[in-house]
This record gives C-alpha cells, sequence and structure tokens, in this order.
C-alpha cells in the first residue's frame, strides 16, 4: 500500500485541525497550546498560525495568544456557503483596494437580523485613518455596508427590520425616521453605492457597495472608510474602485452579473 503523505497534503490537514480547533473553543490559544493539543512541531504550528491570521481567519491577542475572528464562527464563513466563497475570494481585493486607495477597507455580510456582521478588514496604512471596531456586528440602518445591503432587499422586508430595531441617533447625522431611511434606500439602489457622512462616528465617513448574485440578492458589501475631510476629497475614486472589486467579486463568485432586481428598498 502506498502509505506516503504529500507535504502539501499533510500542511491542509493541518490547517483544518487548527481550525477546528479554535472552532471548539472560547478561550485563545497561545502557540505552545495549539501544538500540545495537536500533537504538532511548534516550527510549522507557528508558520501556519501566522498564515491563518495574516489570511484573517485569527487573531492575535494579548500574550500572543490566538482567537477565531467571531465572524468565522458562522457555520457559512470558512466552510462553505456564498458567505465563505465571498470572503476567501476577498483577500486579494481587499489587499489591492487598500493598496490603490489607502484607506481602511472592510468587507461585511447581513446577519440574520439583517445588521452587518464584520467578516474581514484591512487598516489604512496612513498615520490618521480609521480604525474597525472590536465589535463583529454593527446596525444597518446607520452605516454605508447596512444601506447598501439593505437597498437591494424587499422594502416589506427593510421596513420590519427598521420597526423592531431601535434607531438610535448616534450623532446629528444619523436618520432615525423609517420612513427617512427608506427613501435613502432608493437613492442608494438607484445610484449603486452607499454614502455615509458622520451619520455613525462624527469625524468618518465612507462608502460602500454591495455584492450580489445573479438573481441582484446581496449576500455581503465592500466599505472604505475615512476620516471625513480625506475621504470627501477622494470619494469618486473611492466609489469606482469600491464598484469596480464588487462587480469583479459578483463575477468571480457568481459567474454572472446580478440582474436588477424589482420591488425593493
Amino acid at each position: 500500500m502506498f502509505t506516503h503523505m504529500n507535504p502539501s497534503v499533510k500542511s491542509a490537514r493541518r490547517v483544518l485541525e487548527i481550525l477546528e480547533l479554535f472552532a471548539s473553543t472560547d478561550r485563545p490559544l497561545a502557540l505552545r497550546d495549539v501544538a500540545a493539543i495537536l500533537a504538532l512541531p511548534k516550527s510549522s504550528t507557528h508558520m501556519l498560525l501566522g498564515t491563518l491570521e495574516g489570511r484573517g481567519y485569527l487573531a492575535r491577542g494579548a500574550g500572543d495568544r490566538y482567537a477565531l475572528l467571531p465572524a468565522m464562527r458562522d457555520a457559512g464563513s470558512w466552510i462553505g456557503g456564498s458567505t465563505g466563497r465571498i470572503f476567501r475570494a476577498a483577500h486579494p481585493v481587499l489587499d489591492a483596494l487598500v493598496a490603490q486607495l489607502e484607506e481602511t477597507i472592510v468587507l461585511g455580510a447581513p446577519t440574520d437580523g439583517l445588521d452587518i456582521r464584520i467578516l474581514s478588514h484591512r487598516p489604512s496604512p496612513q498615520a490618521i485613518r480609521y480604525d474597525v471596531s472590536q465589535t463583529p456586528v454593527i446596525p444597518g440602518y446607520c452605516t454605508a455596508m447596512g444601506h447598501a445591503v439593505l437597498s437591494h432587499l424587499p422594502e416589506d422586508d427593510v421596513r420590519a427590520y427598521l420597526e423592531r430595531t431601535a434607531l438610535v441617533k448616534l450623532t446629528a447625522l444619523t436618520l432615525t425616521d423609517p420612513d427617512a431611511v427608506l427613501d435613502r434606500l432608493r437613492s442608494v439602489r438607484a445610484r449603486g453605492y452607499a454614502l455615509n457622512i458622520d451619520e455613525r462616528f462624527e469625524g468618518a465617513s465612507g462608502a460602500a457597495v454591495a455584492i450580489r448574485d445573479s438573481a441582484g440578492r446581496p449576500h455581503a458589501a465592500l466599505n472604505a472608510v475615512s476620516v471625513t475631510p480625506r475621504f470627501c476629497r477622494k470619494q469618486d475614486t473611492i466609489v469606482a474602485a469600491l464598484r469596480k472589486a464588487a462587480r469583479g467579486l459578483e463575477s468571480s463568485v457568481f459567474g454572472a452579473a446580478p440582474a436588477l432586481a424589482s420591488g425593493g428598498a
């Protein structure tokens, strides 16, 4: 019997074992913990943990302990489903966007409740920049990604979301009237991208574009965020780059351009 294992196959098995280990525990694990539990060499474990961190599956915290990102605990995020396919395909796209725009780039997906779950992000290289919160879920009603996604959903679904959600006025510019939010979403849908100027945080603004399947249903959104003055100067360039990147992801993940949906918000 031929029993030799190709080194690349061995590495793939170890990656899956590491992901399964982190998915099974809520506590952060150090390199020595992972190596001991899985009986793996520390040298290769260190390289694999670094790779998983770089790809956005793991986060390294205090004491060099690693944890699975909250977004990855969703069954569809790293093991399958459209969210998983988008997440994997988006890595080089996020890298290219942050290199081009030099602003923080975020990938998010709608939760069952229609808020936005952060899947991955790339921080801006600039000294003054917007840093993504550690909060894994952000509101849909007052964020660019939320508006990008909600704008492509049936209006009845969006209205139900707005009615069950506490629409808190986070800044002077936050929309909290459901009808005003719905009017905004119609504009977002018509132009194909969402803008958020000082609506969630004063001094932070951004744009987002939905990533949709061939039927037009949104599965995720790409977002660029910056300090407001710089965003306003670069808005047209940012929007054009996000739209191009989103269309590329739609093509690579779903294989066809989205159809125009009817009757949405």
